[in-house]
């Protein structure tokens, strides 16, 4: 499933979670806060290439299954969804 079908399914389902998720992910992506809710992926995950740039990749849980995981630009100052959805991502499971 593409990020932004991810976000419309997110949207219809859970949209307070959602403009909660996205005060919280624009305001402070790395914020360490509440770990269990937003966090950097771990492994092969913690980091996306995207426009030949290396950026890390980070994970906000919407609900028990809803997560969006985003990439952060800092030069450009810019965050990418990389990931949206209201089911669990299983490529998290049993990462090494």
């Amino acid at each position: 499933m593409d990020a932004a079908r991810g976000w419309s399914d997110l949207l219809a389902q859970v949209p307070n979670n959602l403009d909660r998720a996205w005060v919280d992910i624009t305001g402070d992506p790395r914020d360490m806060g509440n770990p269990s809710r937003q966090h950097r992926l771990k492994f092969d995950l913690k980091s996306i290439k995207l426009g030949g740039v290396e950026l890390e990749q980070w994970q906000y849980e919407i609900t028990g299954g809803g997560r969006i995981w985003y990439a952060i630009d800092d030069e450009n100052r810019t965050l990418y969804i990389t990931l949206a959805g209201t089911g669990h991502p299983r490529r998290t499971d049993r990462r090494r």
